[in-house]
Protein backbone atom coordinates (compact mmCIF):
# COMPACT_ATOMS: atom_id res chain seq x y z
CA UNK A 1 0.00 0.00 0.00
CA UNK A 2 1.59 3.31 -1.05
CA UNK A 3 0.07 5.37 1.78
CA UNK A 4 -2.56 5.01 4.47
CA UNK A 5 -6.24 5.20 3.53
CA UNK A 6 -7.91 8.56 4.14
CA UNK A 7 -4.57 10.42 4.01
CA UNK A 8 -2.94 12.34 1.20
CA UNK A 9 -0.10 11.12 -0.95
CA UNK A 10 3.31 12.58 -0.10
CA UNK A 11 6.16 13.17 -2.55
CA UNK A 12 7.91 10.08 -1.19
CA UNK A 13 4.76 8.02 -1.87
CA UNK A 14 4.59 9.40 -5.41
CA UNK A 15 8.22 8.53 -6.10
CA UNK A 16 7.60 4.98 -4.87
CA UNK A 17 4.57 4.66 -7.14
CA UNK A 18 6.50 6.14 -10.05
CA UNK A 19 9.30 3.59 -9.60
CA UNK A 20 6.72 0.78 -9.65
CA UNK A 21 4.30 2.10 -12.29
CA UNK A 22 6.67 4.16 -14.45
CA UNK A 23 7.19 1.38 -17.01
CA UNK A 24 3.42 1.08 -17.35
CA UNK A 25 3.08 4.79 -18.12
CA UNK A 26 5.93 4.62 -20.62
CA UNK A 27 4.29 1.59 -22.29
CA UNK A 28 0.98 3.47 -22.47
CA UNK A 29 2.68 6.49 -24.06
CA UNK A 30 4.53 4.28 -26.55
CA UNK A 31 1.42 2.24 -27.40
CA UNK A 32 -0.78 5.28 -27.85
CA UNK A 33 1.93 6.94 -29.92
CA UNK A 34 2.32 3.94 -32.21
CA UNK A 35 -1.41 3.90 -33.00
CA UNK A 36 -1.60 7.68 -33.13
CA UNK A 37 1.18 7.92 -35.72
CA UNK A 38 -0.86 5.90 -38.20
CA UNK A 39 -3.92 8.06 -37.60
CA UNK A 40 -1.85 11.23 -37.94
CA UNK A 41 -0.26 10.08 -41.21
CA UNK A 42 -3.69 9.49 -42.77
CA UNK A 43 -5.18 12.72 -41.39
CA UNK A 44 -7.67 11.09 -39.01
CA UNK A 45 -9.40 13.21 -36.38
CA UNK A 46 -7.84 11.20 -33.53
CA UNK A 47 -4.13 11.61 -34.24
CA UNK A 48 -0.91 11.25 -32.29
CA UNK A 49 -1.72 13.51 -29.36
CA UNK A 50 -5.28 12.21 -28.95
CA UNK A 51 -4.21 8.56 -28.90
CA UNK A 52 -1.39 9.25 -26.42
CA UNK A 53 -3.73 11.16 -24.11
CA UNK A 54 -6.35 8.37 -24.27
CA UNK A 55 -3.71 5.73 -23.48
CA UNK A 56 -2.22 7.73 -20.58
CA UNK A 57 -5.70 8.48 -19.22
CA UNK A 58 -6.75 4.85 -19.26
CA UNK A 59 -3.41 3.76 -17.83
CA UNK A 60 -3.53 6.17 -14.90
CA UNK A 61 -7.19 5.39 -14.20
CA UNK A 62 -6.33 1.68 -14.16
CA UNK A 63 -3.36 2.24 -11.84
CA UNK A 64 -5.47 4.33 -9.46
CA UNK A 65 -8.18 1.66 -9.63
CA UNK A 66 -5.68 -1.04 -8.67
CA UNK A 67 -4.22 1.02 -5.82
CA UNK A 68 -7.53 2.20 -4.39
CA UNK A 69 -8.91 -1.33 -4.54
CA UNK A 70 -5.89 -2.43 -2.53
CA UNK A 71 -6.30 0.42 -0.04
CA UNK A 72 -10.03 0.07 0.48
CA UNK A 73 -10.51 -3.65 -0.21
CA UNK A 74 -12.50 -2.98 -3.38
CA UNK A 75 -12.66 -4.42 -6.85
CA UNK A 76 -10.17 -2.96 -9.36
CA UNK A 77 -12.17 -4.06 -12.41
CA UNK A 78 -15.10 -1.72 -11.79
CA UNK A 79 -13.30 1.38 -13.03
CA UNK A 80 -11.94 -0.41 -16.10
CA UNK A 81 -15.50 -1.38 -17.02
CA UNK A 82 -16.51 2.29 -16.85
CA UNK A 83 -13.56 3.27 -19.05
CA UNK A 84 -14.93 1.06 -21.82
CA UNK A 85 -18.30 2.81 -21.62
CA UNK A 86 -16.76 6.28 -21.65
CA UNK A 87 -14.50 5.50 -24.58
CA UNK A 88 -17.57 4.38 -26.53
CA UNK A 89 -18.92 7.93 -26.29
CA UNK A 90 -15.57 9.41 -27.32
CA UNK A 91 -15.37 7.08 -30.31
CA UNK A 92 -18.94 7.88 -31.34
CA UNK A 93 -17.92 11.52 -31.67
CA UNK A 94 -15.65 10.80 -34.64
CA UNK A 95 -18.16 8.74 -36.62
CA UNK A 96 -19.86 10.84 -39.30
CA UNK A 97 -22.35 10.12 -42.05
CA UNK A 98 -21.47 11.62 -45.42
CA UNK A 99 -24.21 10.92 -47.92
CA UNK A 100 -24.59 7.17 -48.13
CA UNK A 101 -21.20 6.50 -46.52
CA UNK A 102 -20.26 6.35 -42.87
CA UNK A 103 -16.80 7.73 -42.08
CA UNK A 104 -14.71 7.51 -38.94
CA UNK A 105 -15.40 3.96 -37.85
CA UNK A 106 -11.74 2.94 -38.12
CA UNK A 107 -10.73 6.07 -36.21
CA UNK A 108 -13.27 5.23 -33.51
CA UNK A 109 -11.94 1.69 -33.33
CA UNK A 110 -8.38 2.97 -32.92
CA UNK A 111 -9.56 5.14 -30.02
CA UNK A 112 -11.12 2.04 -28.46
CA UNK A 113 -7.90 0.08 -29.11
CA UNK A 114 -5.81 2.86 -27.59
CA UNK A 115 -7.99 2.77 -24.47
CA UNK A 116 -7.49 -0.99 -24.27
CA UNK A 117 -3.76 -0.53 -24.62
CA UNK A 118 -3.79 2.00 -21.79
CA UNK A 119 -5.72 -0.42 -19.57
CA UNK A 120 -3.32 -3.21 -20.58
CA UNK A 121 -0.25 -1.12 -19.73
CA UNK A 122 -1.84 0.16 -16.52
CA UNK A 123 -2.56 -3.40 -15.44
CA UNK A 124 1.12 -4.28 -15.79
CA UNK A 125 1.15 -5.99 -19.18
CA UNK A 126 3.84 -3.66 -20.50
CA UNK A 127 5.30 -5.87 -23.22
CA UNK A 128 1.84 -7.00 -24.32
CA UNK A 129 0.68 -3.38 -24.72
CA UNK A 130 3.63 -2.49 -26.93
CA UNK A 131 3.48 -5.76 -28.92
CA UNK A 132 -0.26 -5.38 -29.62
CA UNK A 133 0.19 -1.74 -30.64
CA UNK A 134 2.95 -2.71 -33.09
CA UNK A 135 0.84 -5.54 -34.50
CA UNK A 136 -2.13 -3.18 -34.85
CA UNK A 137 0.00 -0.55 -36.59
CA UNK A 138 1.27 -3.18 -39.00
CA UNK A 139 -2.28 -4.34 -39.79
CA UNK A 140 -3.60 -0.81 -40.20
CA UNK A 141 -0.82 0.03 -42.66
CA UNK A 142 -0.88 -3.27 -44.56
CA UNK A 143 -4.65 -3.37 -44.92
CA UNK A 144 -4.97 0.22 -46.23
CA UNK A 145 -4.03 -0.74 -49.85
CA UNK A 146 -6.41 -3.72 -49.69
CA UNK A 147 -9.17 -1.34 -48.56
CA UNK A 148 -8.47 0.96 -51.48
CA UNK A 149 -8.32 -1.98 -53.92
CA UNK A 150 -11.71 -3.26 -52.81
CA UNK A 151 -13.22 0.25 -52.87
CA UNK A 152 -11.97 0.97 -56.42
CA UNK A 153 -12.27 -2.39 -58.21
CA UNK A 154 -15.21 -2.52 -60.66
CA UNK A 155 -16.16 -6.06 -59.61
CA UNK A 156 -16.57 -5.04 -55.95
CA UNK A 157 -18.29 -1.79 -56.91
CA UNK A 158 -20.82 -3.83 -58.91
CA UNK A 159 -21.36 -6.17 -55.95
CA UNK A 160 -22.02 -3.20 -53.64
CA UNK A 161 -24.46 -1.70 -56.18
CA UNK A 162 -26.26 -5.04 -56.52
CA UNK A 163 -26.47 -5.35 -52.73
CA UNK A 164 -27.80 -1.79 -52.45
CA UNK A 165 -30.52 -2.57 -54.98
CA UNK A 166 -31.29 -5.77 -53.07
CA UNK A 167 -31.56 -3.86 -49.78
CA UNK A 168 -33.84 -1.27 -51.42
CA UNK A 169 -36.04 -4.06 -52.80
CA UNK A 170 -36.22 -5.66 -49.34
CA UNK A 171 -37.29 -2.34 -47.81
CA UNK A 172 -40.00 -1.90 -50.45
CA UNK A 173 -41.25 -5.44 -49.84
CA UNK A 174 -41.42 -4.84 -46.06
CA UNK A 175 -43.37 -1.64 -46.71
CA UNK A 176 -45.84 -3.40 -49.03
CA UNK A 177 -46.36 -6.19 -46.48
CA UNK A 178 -46.87 -3.68 -43.68
CA UNK A 179 -49.40 -1.68 -45.73
CA UNK A 180 -51.29 -4.84 -46.69
CA UNK A 181 -51.45 -5.93 -43.04
CA UNK A 182 -52.46 -2.60 -41.55
CA UNK A 183 -54.29 -1.07 -44.49
CA UNK A 184 -52.45 2.20 -43.86
CA UNK A 185 -49.57 3.91 -45.63
CA UNK A 186 -46.66 5.49 -43.74
CA UNK A 187 -48.48 8.84 -43.78
CA UNK A 188 -51.36 7.26 -41.89
CA UNK A 189 -53.86 7.46 -44.76
CA UNK A 190 -56.05 4.48 -45.35
CA UNK A 191 -55.85 2.66 -48.67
Amino acid sequence: MPFEPNTNERLQDFLGLLAHYGPRLIAAIASGGIIGIENQIYGKSAGLRTCIVVAISCCIITIVSIETASMYNGSPDRISAQIVTGIGFLGAGVILRRGNKVAGITTASTIFLTAGLGITAGSGFVVTAIAVSLLSLLLLILLKPIDRFIDNTPFFIALRARDARHQTAKKRLRHVVKVSQTGRTDSGNEL
